[in-house]
């Protein structure tokens, strides 16, 4: 018999005798599939997080602008970043009655990203003049460039004089 083939105590292989016990043998897959869930559920959780702590509300969707209403939409109604989409701004009086003599203009700029960074300040703001598209009726064509928030700036002049300005937010995927 040699040394390492040998008995080194009494009753232990010479192997356990001098490393100590064998540890018990874990699955390597188990191990892997456990921490990979781990792994998702912690960056979907922590992506969550951030993205509803840093998401700044979003101002109501009609606003008093001067003596009119303007209600502004979207198409579609969550816009997709780099794909075209239409701004739809609604304006009445106060009777509730279509204003159709109207000149309105849009600006856009992004004020925070996906992620919540702030994002004001990144270059000049789109400016677009919106065009009747039925009694009470306005549309900009918009191309958002990146997804996450953006200000949209509504100013309605009437007859030469200006009725003011709205401010809305437009959550952009």
């Amino acid at each position: 018999m040699t040394g390492r083939q040998g008995v080194e105590g009494p009753g232990k292989p010479w192997t356990e005798a001098r490393n100590g016990p064998t540890p018990p043998r874990i699955r390597r897959g188990s191990l892997v599939v456990v921490l990979g869930v781990t792994a998702v559920v912690g960056i979907v959780t922590g992506g969550l997080y951030l993205a509803l702590l840093r998401v700044p509300a979003a101002p109501p969707r009609t606003q008093q602008i001067g003596s009119v209403r303007a209600t502004l939409g979207s198409e579609p109604r969550a816009p997709w970043a780099n794909v075209p989409a239409e701004l739809t701004i609604s304006i009445v009086d106060r009777g509730g009655v279509s204003i159709s003599d109207a000149k309105v203009t849009v600006t856009y700029d992004m004020v925070t990203d996906s992620i919540g960074r702030r994002m004001a300040g990144m270059g000049p703001p789109g400016r677009m003049a919106a065009h009747l598209d039925g009694p009470g009726r306005y549309v900009a064509p918009v191309t958002f460039t990146m997804a996450g928030q953006w200000r949209v700036r509504v100013a309605i002049d009437r007859a030469g004089r200006q009725e003011g300005q709205g401010e809305f937010l437009v959550t952009v995927r």
